[in-house]
């Protein structure tokens, strides 16, 4: 492949639907974007990204899309295609790996991203920082956006904004909530960001300790049901689509819980136990501080349209009934 020759104007970097939606943005306010860099969805499902969107399908007829063979922008091939871009500034959208100094080096203003998370940077560095805030009972979010370096999280910042945390809000919805939030603040100051006359402060001005948050993968999602309620339910939303979700087991076999919520509702028995089974497919389970989670949307083999099973279950699973313990 030739080297691409960009010249001025934005380069994007992303690979998920939020890069896309983010694209879509740009041109509706008529920024001129000057290139894509992305990866193909072979790289993107040996990477486990969710989300992945068809850039070079999508915007390809019009702005010109470099696709990458590697998520760490390793491949000596990348370098060499993407040497000559003079792009005024990148935006690193949906693409969870740190870039090389030679890939921000080709952008006169530097690249901006966001790491939103529960508390000021450096506190909350590292990987999956929004599922972690959920996790730990997070009430607002500071979307932290900055520019780039050669360390994970620790450029200089534009802004910090506030995103609430509402009570109905998953992983998804934040991740939309940010989203917005970021393509505001860019389009925002468009004309500061490509000139290079945009302000930043030091990262660090916050004063907050470091700390790091480690990565998630889908084996980290077991639930304990000896938690308490809310735990279960912001464990549960941390995790949901479009990541693989909280689990739990039932005699061997691993079910999703996709959404769930409190109910209030006191309970005697042992934490993991089928209190209540419902038509509509929802069932209660007890919890470690002796009340239920309500879980209302799961592959636990419970039959919708009723407490029975209209098919025998298979040799290797059972059907959900009151009294059966989850997590064994």
């Amino acid at each position: 492949m030739e080297p691409v020759n960009w010249q001025g104007g934005a380069v994007v970097i992303g690979c998920r639907e939020n890069t896309a939606e983010f694209l879509q943005s740009l041109l509706r306010h008529d920024c001129p974007v000057a290139g894509i860099v992305t990866i193909s969805a072979d790289v993107a499902a040996r990477n486990h990204v969710p989300t992945w969107a068809d850039l070079q399908t999508e915007f390809g007829a019009t702005i010109p899309v470099h696709v990458s063979n590697s998520y760490k922008l390793a491949d000596p091939a990348d370098q060499s295609i993407l040497q000559h871009c003079q792009a005024d500034v990148g935006f690193c959208i949906g693409w969870q790996r740190l870039l090389p100094q030679w890939f921000l080096d080709l952008h006169r203003n530097g690249v901006f991203g966001m790491h939103a998370c529960a508390n000021r940077l450096p506190n909350g560095r590292g990987r999956s920082p929004i599922n972690w805030s959920v996790i730990e009972g997070a009430t607002s979010l500071y979307a932290h956006i900055f520019r780039y370096n050669d360390q994970p999280d620790a450029g200089d910042l534009l802004g910090a904004p506030l995103i609430p945390v509402e009570l109905h809000d998953d992983i998804q919805t934040l991740q939309q909530k940010a989203r917005v939030v970021f393509n505001h603040a860019v389009i925002s100051r468009w004309q500061e960001l490509v000139s290079g006359t945009i302000e930043l402060q030091p990262l660090n001005s916050s004063g907050e300790p470091e700390r790091f948050y480690p990565k998630r993968t889908a084996d980290d999602g077991a639930i304990d049901w000896t938690w308490n309620a809310a735990r279960i339910v912001d464990w549960v939303r941390a995790q949901t689509r479009p990541y693989p979700g909280a689990f739990t087991t039932l005699d061997g076999s691993r079910y999703t819980i996709w959404r769930c919520g409190t109910t209030g509702l006191r309970c005697q028995e042992p934490a993991g136990t089928v209190t209540e089974l419902f038509r509509d497919g929802t069932c209660f389970v007890a919890t470690g501080d002796q009340t239920c989670v309500h879980l209302l949307d799961h592959d636990l083999p419970l039959a919708a349209s009723g407490v029975q099973a209209e098919e025998p279950a298979e040799s290797n699973r059972s059907t959900l009934s009151l009294g059966m313990r989850l997590g064994t």
